[in-house]
């Protein structure tokens, strides 16, 4: 049988690990979620310093950092025969 305090603290853990896993979400710099989409990352004097795609064809590429500061588009795909 579960003591008061036991739950209580065990709704505590709970609500801290939610707020940490809601928090490294919010933190990590967005990315290309589909094929041909793109990203390039700045720095705060306009600098590129990474840069993240998906490829028409599913492959992921990706050099140096990400940043809050970015751009990213769409590359022109075929469509596959």
């Amino acid at each position: 049988m579960k003591t008061s305090i036991q739950r209580r603290s065990a709704k505590i853990a709970l609500a801290i690990a939610a707020a940490c896993v809601i928090g490294a979400a919010i933190a990590a710099a967005p990315g290309p979620t589909s094929n041909g989409e793109f990203y390039y990352y700045f720095d705060a004097s306009g600098k590129t310093i990474g840069y993240r795609a998906i490829n028409c064809n599913g492959t992921f590429v990706s050099w140096g950092k990400t940043s809050s500061r970015y751009s990213n588009g769409y590359a022109f795909c075929d469509p596959v025969d």
